[in-house]
């Protein structure tokens, strides 16, 4: 099953059922693809002679994040396989193929939270140039991205990373929780 050829309902059910993948790696970049997507939307919607100032580097964060929105997919297959690569290592017994493996399965989550957090923050930074009519959708891209990134962050945690890696997570998380915060914000 490759996600970006997978309906909803099928992913949803897919998701349900008691098999080791998809999972949770799917799940958040999933709805890190849908936040993605909704901030393109809102960036495509800011154009015309209102925002004439802000209507190509609008145009640039649409095309962004629709690109952004396949990655995200494309990292959900890259954990299954990853997830897949951990489970082959362990039956082998064989040492180096399991730290190796594991060493992959952690770099895709972290991959993904660090997605998260350079769209959420891109989104977070484009509110005030924002068709009004279309912060809504900004805002829930921002959540949708910091929820995503928080349940990549869990992945990675489960994966065992070296402290390196989960240094540069954790600064990833600090920066999907400002962009939230940004969002959370009341506007007028």
């Amino acid at each position: 099953m490759t996600l970006g050829a997978t309906t909803v309902d099928a992913l949803v059910s897919a998701l349900a059922e008691r098999t080791p993948a998809p999972g949770g790696g799917a799940a958040a970049a999933i709805a890190a693809a849908l936040g993605c997507a909704a901030g393109a939307m809102a960036a495509r919607y800011t154009n015309g002679a209102k925002h004439a100032a802000v209507e190509a580097q609008a145009r640039n964060l649409g095309d962004l994040l629709a690109g952004a929105a396949q990655d995200c997919t494309r990292l959900g297959d890259a954990d299954a396989t990853a997830y897949a690569a951990v489970g082959a290592a362990r039956k082998s017994k064989d040492a180096s193929a399991i730290t190796a493996a594991q060493q992959r399965a952690a770099a895709v989550p972290a991959d993904l939270l660090a997605l998260c957090a350079l769209h959420a923050s891109g989104l977070a930074a484009f509110i005030p140039q924002c068709n009004p009519h279309l912060r809504s959708d900004v805002m829930v891209g921002i959540h949708l991205l910091a929820g995503a990134g928080r349940a990549a962050w869990q992945t990675l945690l489960v994966n065992q990373p070296d402290a390196t890696l989960l240094d540069a997570a954790a600064t990833h998380l600090n920066a999907l929780t400002a962009a939230e915060l940004t969002a959370l914000e009341p506007r007028t």
